[in-house]
């Protein structure tokens, strides 16, 4: 009897060191594959102004969650690869001391940070540590200050001289942006612009004659095609680079935006419906 129950101690023991050797190994070889990203860069809209709590209920923060059971990533056998899904999202507010961010401020602040990052990952020889998925919303701050002053008071030509050159600046800053992105992610990884709704009809400026209007312009561009408005420039410039519009426009309501004074942002509801139309658009 004494032997048996030493064999079995001994056995026991034997079991318990291979365990511990396999844990640390196991350990090893999932550091060693990396998880995939999920890279966010942008302006409040993406940083998640106007949710509750920006870093939890933000569109982009909600998009991450649901990308992890949504998405997937490659590549197989490893199909759990996406439930690992790290987010990183370089985006943020205007500040005291930031203005609000621009396509060239994505291009000074934000690149700096992303391109290392998708040449480290998709440039190696691990596919399981991939960015899978870049998004981004910018645009608004680029073009809306200076357009909104010139034309609020109709289209004079002042306004028009505004609205051209405006306009072509932020072509030329999101081009250098976003054919940067495509070049250090490579061919088959998916960037999705983001376009914006009309907030003007439900805030204080809603009250303005003519500013429902002139905010629906700014995003969509003249019905006869004679002006660019923001979203023009996005689908034209992701069509170039072979990247995704989620087409956000036309999808909110009165209670999905702040309101009042702030002319901009969007609420909990809202981020949740500006989610919903991103995964849309990657997974579908």
């Amino acid at each position: 009897m004494r032997q048996a129950t030493k064999a079995i101690v001994v056995l026991a023991v034997f079991a318990m060191a291979l365990a511990a050797m396999a844990a640390p190994a196991e350990a090893t070889r999932t550091r060693a594959r990396g998880a995939p990203l999920y890279l966010a860069l942008g302006d409040s809209w993406a940083y998640g102004q106007g949710a509750t709590d920006p870093a939890s209920g933000g569109y982009v923060a909600q998009l991450a969650g649901d990308l992890r059971t949504e998405l997937d990533c490659h590549p197989s056998p490893w199909r759990d690869d996406c439930r690992r899904l790290r987010l990183h999202n370089l985006a943020r507010p205007a500040t005291d001391t930031l203005p609000g961010v621009t396509a060239e401020l994505v291009a000074s602040e934000q690149l700096p940070v992303a391109l290392p990052i998708l040449e480290r990952r998709n440039q190696d020889r691990n596919r399981h540590n991939d960015v899978q998925v870049v998004t981004m919303h910018v645009g608004g701050n680029d073009v809306s200050g200076p357009i909104q002053a010139a034309c609020i008071g109709g289209f004079t030509p002042e306004c028009l001289n505004t609205w051209v050159g405006e306009m072509a600046q932020y072509e030329l800053d999101l081009d250098y942006v976003v054919a940067e992105l495509r070049e250090a992610a490579g061919d088959e990884m998916p960037i999705v612009l983001g376009t914006y709704d009309n907030p003007v009809p439900f805030c204080s400026l809603g009250a303005i004659p003519g500013a429902a209007e002139l905010g629906a312009v700014l995003l969509e561009g003249t019905p006869d095609g004679s002006l660019d408005g923001i979203h023009d420039i996005v689908r034209r410039v992701a069509a170039s680079y072979d990247a995704e519009v989620a087409e956000v426009f036309g999808s909110l309501g009165a209670g999905d935006f702040v309101g009042g004074d702030d002319c901009l942002h969007i609420t909990d509801s809202g981020h949740t419906q500006v989610a919903d139309t991103f995964l849309d658009t990657i997974v579908n």
